[in-house]
């Protein structure tokens, strides 16, 4: 090939190449400085957005069992209370023995919840011999593999 012939040539080349570009539409692909984000910016964003979203998950996760536990607490109580008062009304009523009982509920609601109570006789000293009765109820229930309690005092 001669020097004509390459010149001819590049000539072609270039005339081809500058319809093409007249021909091809400008896309955000083609255009070597738009304003986009790289593969590494987008990898960087998604795994930051993972990350939250993993910790709110667990957040929403806890603050169920939270909520599912003050329940509980909550159910326990006022269940210990209802045995606390039972127990006061039919023990106020004959002398006070040493009594240690134990038992569950029987609704249906309550049916993962036991309760045990201890009755024991007191006397306070330098108080002239004033006997008093100590009442304990503890009402107990499985939250997951352990075993929760609440547990009411009372002095009559």
């Amino acid at each position: 090939m001669n020097n004509a012939e390459c010149e001819m040539r590049n000539s072609e080349y270039t005339t081809r190449k500058a319809a093409y570009k007249k021909n091809v539409p400008h896309s955000a692909l083609h255009i070597p400085h738009t304003r986009g984000f790289t593969l590494l910016e987008v990898m960087v964003a998604v795994a930051i957005l993972a990350m939250v979203l993993v910790s709110l998950l667990g957040l929403k996760n806890r603050s169920t069992q939270d909520v599912m536990l003050s329940e509980h607490i909550t159910t326990a109580t006022l269940l210990a209370r209802r045995v606390m008062t039972e127990t006061l009304v039919t023990a106020g009523t004959g002398a006070v023995v040493q009594k240690e009982d134990e038992g569950e509920f029987e609704e249906e609601e309550f049916k993962y919840y036991t309760w045990k109570k201890k009755i024991s006789p007191m006397q306070i000293e330098g108080a002239g011999g004033v006997k008093i009765m100590e009442v304990r109820v503890a009402v107990l229930w499985k939250e997951g593999m352990r075993q929760e309690m609440v547990e009411l005092e009372s002095y009559e």
